[in-house]
């Protein structure tokens, strides 16, 4: 064996080591709850070897970006020291959404995306269905229909340079359709949204939540004089 081969035989496993958490220490994630139940207090991001600093799951916006322990992880409830949500983060990418959605059964049933998904920009809406009837709606013009389960991105089209545009959410029954809500919607492209369709436990019915998201504006890229 030469010189050179023996070395890398020593030196392979520590660098592989360290540049798996190197890489992990790149990787960020912010996250939304549908909903939260009372009294959950602090969670944290976790695995076997390690944990994130505890912070306050959110529901009404994204988190700030928490560093979790690596690509599979987690979500611990503190105060219950039980985990209410297994999350598993694409091998590709280093910043990513993750929304916590209610599990029927127990705890939270996660859906990740990249921070920067191509076809969620400013102005779009994320709509996700977790109740158990088909939902359907109309944004500006453009119309959907999402099964249980499902989720869609719309773009709001057809209302001109307007500063509001129409929106009808309602639910799909044997009887005929049911409007959820009516209303008018603020055109932005510094923000994206998120909706999500849910069985009310109270009021046993379908309804929804909106959480906005700011998106910063794209720097522009100084031009060099001639």
């Amino acid at each position: 064996m030469n010189q050179f081969a023996f070395l890398s035989i020593i030196f392979l496993v520590p660098i592989s080591a360290f540049a798996q958490k190197a890489e992990q220490g790149n990787v960020e994630v912010r996250l939304l709850a549908e909903r939260i139940p009372k009294n959950l207090g602090k969670v944290v991001l976790a695995n076997k070897e390690t944990r994130s600093d505890p912070f306050d799951l959110p529901m009404n916006n994204l988190s700030a970006p928490q560093k979790p322990p690596g690509r599979v992880f987690s979500v611990w409830a503190m105060d219950r020291n039980e985990s209410i949500a297994a999350v598993r983060l694409p091998e590709d990418g280093n910043s990513f959404v993750v929304l916590l959605l209610v599990d029927h059964q127990k705890g939270y049933r996660p859906v990740v995306m990249p921070m920067n998904r191509a076809n969620f920009k400013g102005g779009d809406i994320y709509f996700y269905n977790n109740t158990n009837k088909t939902v359907l709606g109309v944004v500006g013009k453009a119309k959907f229909s999402l099964r249980p389960g499902r989720d869609t991105v719309v773009t709001p089209r057809g209302f001109g340079n307007k500063r509001y545009y129409h929106v009808m959410l309602g639910v799909k029954q044997a009887g005929g359709n049911k409007v959820i809500k009516s209303m008018k919607w603020p055109s932005s492209k510094m923000t994206r949204n998120y909706v999500f369709f849910y069985n009310d436990p109270v009021r046993k019915r379908v309804s929804y939540r909106a959480v906005d998201e700011f998106i910063l504006p794209k720097k522009k890229e100084a031009v060099a004089n001639p």
